[in-house]
């Protein structure tokens, strides 16, 4: 279980640092482009493949710390009124269910879409697989958490 926990916490440690590292990047190329924008010294036609890309990568692994941490927008008004009841754990099961199958359909459509990419972006040349291989990433983080999540108020429920 000791194992497990380190994993879980390597994970987390690994999808805020990299959201946060991601975003200081971009916001360090949006301020570039501005300067450029005025001293036009450096050309920049590489800029909005780059952003683009890292801001897929920081929305799909922002969205996976969150789901890590239970941490996403949610409507409470039911969880909040069966909370530590049987129906609460319930409801929790049957939400992380539904949850679960969505992102697993969206893993799989994603990851299908990743591998069938064939094109090449404009002006670096860099493959679009790996801008559409944080679906998938994140997706598989997710439907992992959302196992954990189901199996924790499954054993709530039991208890």
């Amino acid at each position: 279980m000791e194992v497990l926990k380190t994993i879980d916490n390597a994970v987390g440690k690994f999808l805020r640092w990299a959201t946060v590292c991601i975003l200081a990047t971009v916001f360090v190329l949006l301020s570039a482009n501005v300067f450029i924008r005025f001293f036009p010294f450096v050309s920049f036609g590489w800029f909005d493949e780059i952003v683009e890309t890292l801001i897929a990568w920081m929305v799909f692994l922002g969205t996976a710390a969150l789901w890590r941490e239970n941490e996403h927008f949610t409507v409470s008004f039911l969880p909040d009124l069966f909370k530590g009841e049987n129906k609460g754990y319930a409801l929790d099961i049957l939400v992380n269910l539904l949850s679960f199958s969505f992102i697993a359909i969206f893993t799989y459509y994603s990851l299908n879409l990743t591998l069938r990419a064939n094109d090449w972006t404009p002006v670096i040349n860099m493959p679009k697989r790996l801008l559409y291989a944080s679906m998938p990433v994140s997706g598989c983080i997710m439907t992992l958490y959302s196992l954990r999540n189901i199996v924790v108020s499954s054993l709530k429920l039991i208890k």
